[in-house]
């Protein structure tokens, strides 16, 4: 036969949550977490004040650097300038002896010139003729040198010069701006 004990024996005590060791331990791991936070928090901060800090010294360095670059350009611009005034230069140093050489080729024969002023473009011009004829065929010569333009007859007067007589005159007219080469 089988046979059942109907008394209750000793059971195992179930074990109860201790919540004194709850009230302990949350407190402790909330402290460890918010110590953990602020130690993390920390780090990233050092890390980015060491990141500025270094920007900031990049940023110096390159304003050094743009100093230098704009001190550069300077330099450029005025080397440039000073190359352009020499490549005007050496255009234009033919020009006086090319003017000079058309006022030559155009005198007629019987006419002298007397003086001859040039100021910027424009060119003034005083002599003595045989008659108003050459005065004229002198001027039609300047015209058509294609080297000036708006030639104009100041003056014509008529004078003795040992004994004959002739006519003096002056000219202004303004020289035409050739392209480089001319």
């Amino acid at each position: 036969m089988i046979r059942i004990n109907l008394i209750r024996g000793k059971r195992k005590k179930r074990r109860e949550l201790n919540l004194n060791f709850v009230y302990l331990i949350v407190p402790l791991l909330t402290l460890a977490g918010l110590f953990a936070y602020h130690h993390m928090i920390s780090n990233r901060i050092e890390t980015l004040q060491a990141n500025i800090q270094n920007a900031t010294t990049e940023i110096a360095r390159l304003k050094k650097e743009i100093g230098e670059v704009e001190k550069f350009k300077l330099r450029k611009a005025e080397l440039q300038q000073k190359v352009d005034i020499i490549s005007n230069l050496q255009t234009d140093r033919t020009a006086p002896v090319k003017v000079f050489e058309s006022i030559s080729a155009s005198i007629p024969e019987k006419c002298w010139v007397d003086q001859l002023a040039v100021k910027g473009g424009k060119i003034t011009l005083s002599g003595i003729a045989l008659n108003n004829h050459t005065i004229a065929n002198f001027m039609t010569a300047l015209g058509q040198t294609g080297r000036f333009q708006g030639v104009e007859l100041g003056a014509a007067e008529q004078t003795t010069v040992m004994g004959v007589k002739l006519m003096k005159f002056n000219l202004t007219f303004q020289t035409v701006s050739q392209g480089k080469g001319a």
